[in-house]
């Protein structure tokens, strides 16, 4: 799970970073540069859903064995 969101971290400071280099340098036509942001935006939403669903899964496997609940 840690490495899910250190990726993501890591994927959203590359968009910011392709970001102001293109505002700054403009290393890329508009059209490329969109079709990139795009697609790391669309990398980072798989990674946020990824990390959500093993976590839900993490959590419910602990609730199902018993060790998390509250027992007299």
């Amino acid at each position: 799970m840690k490495k899910l969101f250190v990726t993501g971290i890591g994927v959203f400071a590359l968009c910011v970073l392709l970001g102001i280099a293109q505002l700054w340098f403009a290393p890329w036509n508009y059209d490329v540069f969109i079709k990139i942001e795009l697609t790391l935006c669309g990398v980072l939403a798989l990674i946020v859903v990824c990390w959500f669903a093993v976590r839900e899964y993490a959590e419910y496997k602990v609730t199902r064995s018993g060790k998390h609940m509250d027992r007299p």
